[in-house]
């Protein structure tokens, strides 16, 4: 990875003391105090918090930089809310460890950032302070003018882009190759993805967006790890029950939501009733219900938790579909059933249903998974808040 600060500089960076943009912590010695620094840098224009430096710029080092490596990933996991994506370097200066924790406003758009204490912080000057409440809404409008899965993925540079994948959506979306695209406009491939915001210049590099990593990239998963899906069939009604089927459902999203089928399919067991010479195969789920099911997770689900995948378990009454996240916006387990929607990641839902894999009117869920399922099994599915985790329980048909 390119590096983010210049050793050279980095002295005379630091003597030029605290300011906008730039922080001095001696040491960690209070979490919620330094979680509060990087929200402040997170809901302003970013900057630098160095940590082994004096309120008077000088260097005194920190003891175990590991250490203090790992407590800074953690705080911008645990204590910032939404987690920060810091880029945290190590230098060594006249013999001393300094780290350096860059908030960069590319890589966090989920403004207004919170500390765990609940404080709303923004840079003024040298100073974090509260945010007031003008200062909270213009924040939150500024952040809605680019949603998180249309962020730069860091490091995910365009030779991460898988042509093949990036041509047949293409084709099916403009009726022209690419090649051809390209010729008639007279743009070149990465000004053509520039202006489908699926990549951005990020320190004079080009980085595919999280939807285009996800949608078109060659290995989503090296960079986004909590992108797989996870598939279980039990041979019982709970998670205690013998394991008959497992697989980690990798690749880009389309990939998975047709591997995801093919495992449904494979492990759904399919009674049948005898009829004299005849015999009648009995459906437990309706194809369609299962499907938006899957389709829903994959598109909206939360990626920023980057520590939970999608998990697809298949017990012996029921099939179980949990997407990590909470239910964004004004979307609530009551009124998700009439096919109240809100998009947590747009780019993904409009890619997906140009793909084919979605309905453009938001209708599925009550149309496809509430009404197909009830008329099927005869009994509604159902919906369910696990801390971070939607559930989605779908009945199998009861057969006498």
């Amino acid at each position: 990875m390119t590096t983010i600060l210049d050793e050279v500089d980095l002295l005379r960076m630091i003597a030029e003391g605290e300011g906008q943009k730039q922080e001095f912590k001696r040491l960690i010695d209070n979490q919620e105090s330094v979680a509060g620094e990087i929200v402040a840098f997170a809901n302003s224009d970013g900057g630098v918090l160095y940590i082994g430096v004096e309120d008077d710029g000088s260097i005194v080092g920190v003891a175990d930089p590991d250490v203090v490596f790992q407590t800074l990933t953690n705080l911008c996991r645990d204590r910032c809310i939404p987690p920060v994506s810091p880029i945290i370097e190590q230098f060594v200066l006249a013999g001393r460890t300094v780290l350096a924790l860059t908030v960069k406003p590319a890589l966090n758009r989920l403004k207004p950032y919170r500390t765990a204490g609940g404080r709303f912080y923004v840079r003024v000057g040298r100073d974090k302070k509260d945010a007031t409440g003008r200062e909270l809404m213009r924040i939150a409008q500024a952040a809605g003018e680019l949603h998180y899965d249309e962020s730069p993925v860091l490091g995910a540079t365009l030779a991460e882009l898988s042509l093949p994948a990036f041509e047949a959506y293409h084709r099916v979306q403009f009726g022209l190759t690419l090649e051809e695209q390209l010729a008639q406009s007279g743009l070149d491939l990465p000004q053509l993805l520039r202006n489908l915001r699926l990549l951005h210049d990020l320190d004079g590099e080009q980085m595919l967006s999280i939807a285009a990593l996800l949608i078109f990239g060659q290995t989503p998963q090296r960079w986004l790890p909590q992108s797989r899906l996870s598939a279980v069939a039990f041979a019982g009604s709970d998670e205690d029950a013998d394991i008959l089927d497992r697989r980690e459902i990798m690749g880009r999203l389309p990939n998975i939501i047709e591997d995801t089928r093919v495992f449904l399919e494979r492990n759904i067991r399919m009674p049948a009733r005898e009829h004299g010479f005849g015999r009648e195969d009995i459906v437990l789920y309706d194809r369609k219900a299962l499907g938006e099911a899957v389709v829903n997770a994959v598109a909206h689900r939360d990626y920023s938790l980057s520590g939970s995948q999608i998990r697809v378990f298949l017990f012996s009454d029921r099939i179980e579909v949990r997407s990590p996240g909470r239910l964004p916006n004004s979307v609530t387990l009551d009124n998700i059933k009439l096919g109240v929607h809100a998009e947590r990641n747009r780019a993904i839902a409009t890619l997906l249903t140009q793909l084919g894999y979605m309905s453009a009117i938001g209708t599925g869920v009550p149309r496809l998974i509430v009404r197909l399922s009830r008329q099927l099994a005869g009994r509604e599915p159902e919906f369910e808040m696990i801390g971070e985790e939607l559930r989605v329980r779908i009945w199998a048909r009861r057969v006498s």
